[in-house]
């Protein structure tokens, strides 16, 4: 695979048209505090670094994911950023010429990334009705020279859950085979209480304070790995920056230790249930899409019918609709796109009937 530089969809993403009404590529969840509900007083906020934490970032925020996540200290590795966790990863994991397997379909960064590292890249293609994975397709991917499998759980784009005869079997290979598997999980805490890897600590899983919390902008991220993983993503974090900024991470930590977390859980939880609710409707009384609709969860992968044509479909959707959604093509399935259940409730019942007219309005005469 080529070397490349740019990712086709972040790019997208950062150029829409300010003319948008209805964007269902978003999925960051609105953050569901108001200004005199945050934990962030200026008194509490404190832009100087304490003694160490230019080694782990912030070590408040630190003892504080240890503490909440139930994973050691010396397992976590922090970040501007589950993107920048993973990049970091790969780099200190990665040799030129590796083999890696990844998911397919699969995030775009997900296989370009640790081909512009030098990694081989083969895939591990997902079922085609639900994206589940099997142990069967992996056994047949895993070869003597592959080094680390990369997959997202849920799965990124489709939402489909990894089950537990598949972790159980990636244990497995990293115990007798010593490879890395590495899971992007950055969308579980939509229906997970808890990392993966407190049941499966030889695995490398990344998060942030993203997705769920509607905190991109944050910046704030992080990887739990073994230890020895943790200490080569920190040296090499060197090559990048000598010191992360304090500052988005401190505040992380003032956020996940406050009550106010607690309500901000409760209302977002309540939204992912109105909205999947929405969604799952639509998508059971449309005639124009079909679509896996995974057990939780916000996201959505539906295939537009053969009735459809597609390149219509997204040109309408913007220029008559004023609207947009992640198209397939990103994920290297065209007639396929992804929707994200994270807007307010209203607008998503907006967009879903703006969504129904243009499928209607793009039917193949």
């Amino acid at each position: 695979m080529p070397r490349q530089l740019k990712i086709d969809h972040l790019l997208t993403v950062k150029t829409y048209p300010p003319d948008v009404e209805v964007n269902f590529s978003l999925s960051d969840m609105e953050f569901l505090l108001s200004d005199d509900e945050l934990p962030f007083a200026s008194g509490s906020i404190r832009l100087r670094s304490f003694p160490g934490d230019a080694v782990v970032g912030s070590r408040h925020l630190l003892e504080t994911l240890s503490r909440r996540e139930q994973v050691p200290a010396e397992n976590i590795f922090l970040s501007l950023g589950a993107s920048l966790a993973n990049f970091i990863v790969w780099g200190a994991l990665l040799r030129r010429g590796d083999e890696v397997l990844v998911e397919f379909p699969a995030y775009e960064p997900m296989f370009k990334v640790p081909a512009y590292l030098g990694a081989r890249i083969r895939f591990i293609r997902r079922d085609a009705l639900d994206f589940s994975l099997s142990v069967p397709a992996i056994a047949a991917s895993v070869t003597e020279k592959t080094r680390m499998i990369i997959l997202s759980d849920p799965h990124n784009p489709s939402g489909s859950q990894i089950s537990t005869e598949v972790l159980q079997y990636l244990q497995a290979l990293s115990r007798e085979r010593g490879l890395a598997v590495f899971i992007d999980e950055v969308y579980g805490r939509f229906y997970r209480e808890r990392s993966l890897f407190v049941d499966y600590p030889e695995f490398i899983v990344t998060s942030s304070l993203s997705k769920f919390y509607g905190l991109g902008s944050l910046r704030c991220g992080w990887a739990f790995a073994p230890a020895a993983v943790v200490e080569k993503a920190r040296q090499f974090g060197d090559y990048l920056t000598p010191e992360i900024p304090f500052a988005p991470l401190y505040l992380a930590h003032l956020l996940l230790e406050s009550p106010a977390l607690q309500e901000l859980e409760r209302r977002l939880r309540q939204r992912i249930k109105e909205n999947r609710g929405l969604i799952g409707a639509f998508l059971n009384r449309t005639e124009f899409l079909s679509c896996y609709i995974p057990r939780n969860g916000v996201l959505f992968f539906p295939e537009m019918k053969g009735q459809v044509d597609v390149k219509k479909f997204y040109a309408q959707l913007y220029k008559k609709y004023r609207m947009v959604v992640t198209e397939g093509r990103f994920f290297q399935m065209p007639r396929h796109f992804r929707m994200a259940g994270v807007q307010d409730p209203e607008v998503m019942k907006d967009g879903l009937q703006r969504l129904e007219s243009a499928l209607k309005d793009c039917q193949v005469q």
